[in-house]
């Protein structure tokens, strides 16, 4: 994989291009977070020290993105968040109906949701927003967003960091991470829908 122009000139400049590249990909869709996360713990990260201080600069700078589309999402207020993704989302892969699902999941349990959606492509990109459009609580959606970040980041680094010696790809790499969590997530969903179908079944028999 060969990084876009101004992002290798960013990472030129150490931990701090690091954090605004972090920062970059939560607000602008243009390098999927599973490609870039274990491209740069592949090609960034010298040793288990580094690695650490990579973690921590990079989680900032995602915390600071999505606190970004957080406010976007307060100062829009739900009305005009809805007219601008039913006119524009198409364009940034975010559809009506994805984000009235991640609303209504929000108002089920807010921090379980920024938690656990980080670690599901496209959905952790805009989680912030329609958090910020039912105002959330600030310091809840900054907790579990930089716990979530957290996870993520570290995971895709450390996998990076691991087979950097490996001469396999980010992309393929990154793919992988992907199609693995997304198999584990429908797994997890499938799991939950047949006990929830027995406990139906059981107490209907009672």
């Amino acid at each position: 994989m060969h990084l876009p122009a101004f992002a290798v000139e960013i990472l030129s400049w150490g931990l701090l291009g690091i954090g605004l590249l972090s920062l970059i990909e939560k607000l602008i869709p243009i390098i999927p977070s599973y490609v870039l996360f274990v491209f740069l713990g592949m090609a960034a990260v010298a040793g288990p020290g580094e690695l650490a201080a990579v973690i921590a600069v990079s989680t900032l700078g995602s915390v600071i993105g999505g606190l970004a589309w957080f406010t976007l999402g307060r100062a829009l207020g739900e009305q005009r968040a809805e007219s601008a993704v039913q006119r524009y989302g198409r364009y940034v892969l975010l559809s009506p109906g994805l984000f009235e699902r991640m609303k209504r999941s929000y108002q089920r349990n807010a921090v379980v949701v920024t938690l656990v959606g980080h670690a599901i492509p496209v959905v952790r990109f805009y989680l912030p927003l329609p958090a910020g459009v039912l105002s959330i609580r600030w310091m809840d959606f900054v907790l579990a967003s930089a716990a979530g970040c957290l996870v993520w980041n570290a995971a895709l680094l450390s996998i990076g960091y691991a087979v950097r010696h490996s001469g396999l790809p980010p992309v393929q790499v990154g793919i992988w991470v992907v199609l693995g969590l997304l198999a584990l997530e429908g797994g997890g969903v499938a799991l939950l829908r047949w006990y929830h179908a027995r406990r139906r079944r059981g107490m209907a028999s009672a």
